[in-house]
């Protein structure tokens, strides 16, 4: 009998292939999601430090800081996009900037400006909300320090 030659690949090597996929998306897979959370993160700390900037640059002119961002040029809703782009609504945004209302005995001499996280970036539970204060003060309401997401 002849034997002849079968070019192909087994069953068996397929599946040891498809395995060792399978732990490579295991592995790789969540570390990516924290690297896309992390830089979205750098695009919301940029934001907010643009907005201080307009606000110290508003205060120098008016002798006030404002509780608006139409003062300061920016859109009344201020939605991000993973880069850094402003958006008309909250879809396709990872972050929402806003300024806080001042305390009352404050006046117009005190801000806090925040990033809410939108959409998929709800996910990062280590940072969660940026804050910063006319003070710079830098405050998050994650698990983790504002050291750690500053």
């Amino acid at each position: 009998m002849k034997r002849k030659d079968h070019v192909g690949f087994t069953m068996i090597e397929l599946l040891i292939v498809v395995a060792i996929m399978a732990i490579i998306v295991a592995v790789a897979l969540p570390n990516y999601r924290e690297y896309v959370i992390k830089s979205n993160r750098s695009v919301a700390k940029g934001a907010l430090l643009e907005v201080v900037s307009r606000q110290e640059q508003y205060f120098l002119n008016n002798r006030s800081y404002t509780d608006s961002l139409v003062d300061l040029g920016l859109p009344a809703n201020y939605y991000l996009d993973s880069d850094g782009q402003t958006l008309a609504t909250s879809v396709g945004g990872i972050y929402q900037i806003t300024i806080d209302e001042p305390l009352s005995n404050t006046g117009e001499t005190a801000y806090t400006l925040s990033a809410a996280p939108l959409n998929s970036q709800t996910e990062d539970g280590k940072c969660a909300t940026f804050s910063i204060d006319e003070q710079a003060l830098k405050v998050v309401s994650g698990t983790e320090s504002a050291g750690y997401c500053w």
